[in-house]
């Protein structure tokens, strides 16, 4: 009798397991997830299905992750990878993707050359790179450096975070994942731009005497076709431009350049207007206003139709750079950094607009004052403020950097508005969308001042405009945990507070008892025959 019973579970146990494995490898092929959060935050947009549902050749993703990463950067790992497996299974086998860690390719000379380890002048630790190091590199991605906690010590390590995205002969890459909130919305954005078969060009409006804007023009034709355009000289702006970059505020505009700008804007086109109120030689530091005599002044009289009123004035911010100025002393010329609170370092960027989010350390010299005057047919957005210690500064302009601010009566009044996002329906066809830029300065991208975050501040100005509608539609994905219903009473919130808390271990309390309770009584039960 007791051998049949043993038998008769040894079968059950047996068909189960093989039920499960015929379950499993019945669900390689057809992968499903089920997303029960509130917002479908693990759940991709149409946007990124569209993307790899439609891909004509095969696109390859490699993740390079560090092992081992403490929290928060594991949970990057993780979220990453699961987001790759939402791309696979939305793809129709076009796409494929590789996990993996940049250590575990290292050589054994790879290896020796971590262990050799100097010391340069200033007494920093430093190496050579390995090859796996200059392999990545020459992708776009560097290693950071993250604190962790190795044999009860602190200790700083190198870690890669990076991500590289191939399509046919070119690849894109997001050098370190930091903010997952938008990194769908990066990664399908940069896969957009890999497949498209059309390179947007933009019309660069600029004047060709002004300062030299060479390098930010290389950056942009990186990924678009920058093509200058003499707006004077043509009687309309040729209709297949899809973005405007106005730089400059010298004679390039004529009579009718407002109206032709207009026009433009009025096809559901994008133009960035980067103006110099005030035009300053940043090497004599000599100046010229803009005012109503000026042929070019009908460009801000124009910008007034949405809002925006450069004004006739230069922000100082004691929150600055610093400019390198050459002293004599002694039959020495020394190079010495001064603050000149005519180059404002911003502190006070948006966080809402993708153009802005996540920037730091970006400069806007010789920046006017911006009264913005929202209207209600237009969505807008102010990019950049000065911070609270700043002020305006009148013509005359006192620009020499070794001026005596001692002897100034400074009263701040910050923050002023520097730089503004507009968007608003098209004129010939509403369903269709303008986008503009407009900032009190182009000094940020002439070669003189051009550091990197300005310069990535331009890129995303120009990559904001050219944005598809898919793109623009897409939401960020928030982390935030799920608040509690302000009506609630506060008696019931603090039942499910305890409840979240004890409620777990108060049930398996029970259940133990409960089992506990169920063998004892039937060990009582048991008779000797």
């Amino acid at each position: 009798m007791k051998t049949t019973k043993k038998s008769n579970l040894v079968v059950f146990v047996l068909a189960l397991v093989a039920a499960l494995v015929l379950l499993n490898l019945l669900s390689l092929r057809a992968f499903k997830r089920f997303d029960l959060t509130r917002d479908q935050k693990y759940t991709l947009s149409k946007a990124s299905i569209e993307t790899v549902a439609n891909l004509k050749d095969l696109m390859t993703v490699n993740a390079y992750f560090t092992e081992g990463l403490p929290p928060p950067y594991a949970q990057h790992a993780r979220y990453v990878n699961d987001l790759l497996i939402e791309y696979l299974a939305a793809a129709k086998g076009k796409f494929a993707f590789e996990f993996s860690d940049p250590a575990a390719s290292e050589t054994s000379e790879d290896k020796a050359i971590k262990k050799d380890i100097q010391r340069d002048i200033f007494g920093r630790i430093t190496r050579e790179p390995t090859s796996v190091e200059q392999e990545l590199a020459e992708l776009g991605l560097q290693p950071v450096e993250i604190r962790v906690i190795e044999g009860d010590q602190q200790q700083t390590k190198r870690a890669y975070m990076g991500i590289v995205i191939r399509y046919q002969e070119k690849h894109e890459v997001i050098p370190v994942v930091q903010n997952l909130a938008d990194l769908e919305k990066d990664m399908t954005s940069l896969m957009r731009k890999l497949v498209r078969e059309h390179t947007p060009k933009v019309a660069l409006i600029r004047d060709a005497q002004g300062p030299g804007v060479q390098k930010i023009s290389d950056a942009l034709s990186q990924n678009v076709n920058l093509e200058p355009v003499n707006i004077i000289a043509e009687s309309t702006i040729p209709a297949d431009f899809d973005a405007l970059l106005v730089i400059g505020s010298g004679d390039h505009f004529g009579e009718k350049g407002a109206e032709k700008i207009q026009q433009f804007l009025d096809q559901g086109k994008s133009a960035a207007f980067l103006l110099d109120r005030v035009v300053v030689d940043p090497r004599t530091f000599q100046y010229q206003l803009v005012g109503p005599q000026s042929s070019t002044y009908r460009i801000f009289d124009w910008l007034k139709n949405y809002g925006v009123d450069i004004e006739p004035s230069l922000v100082a911010d004691a929150a600055c750079a610093s400019l390198n100025m050459q002293e004599n002393r002694g039959g020495f010329t020394f190079s010495l950094p001064v603050k000149y609170p005519f180059v404002p370092e911003l502190m006070n960027l948006s966080f809402e607009s993708p153009i802005t989010r996540g920037l730091s350390g970006v400069i806007l010299p010789f920046v006017a004052n911006i009264k913005f005057n929202p209207l209600e047919n237009i969505k807008s957005e102010v990019l950049a403020r000065s911070s609270k210690i700043s002020w305006l500064e009148k013509e005359p302009f006192d620009l020499n950097p070794q001026r005596n601010w001692g002897e100034t009566q400074i009263i701040p009044d910050g923050p002023h508005d520097l730089m503004i996002q507009l968007q608003g329906p098209a004129k010939t066809d509403p369903s269709k969308e303008y986008r503009m830029v407009v900032a009190g300065t182009s000094a940020f991208v002439w070669d003189d001042f051009l550091a990197p975050p300005n310069q990535m501040l331009a890129l995303n100005i120009v990559d904001w405009m050219l944005a598809d509608a898919a793109l623009l539609q897409m939401r960020s994905r928030t982390f935030t945990e799920a608040a509690l219903d302000t009506n609630l009473s506060d008696g019931l919130k603090q039942a499910i507070k305890y409840g979240n808390i004890l409620g777990v271990p108060c049930l398996l309390i029970i259940y133990g008892l409960f089992r506990w309770r169920s063998r004892e009584s039937r060990r009582r039960s048991l008779r000797i025959n």
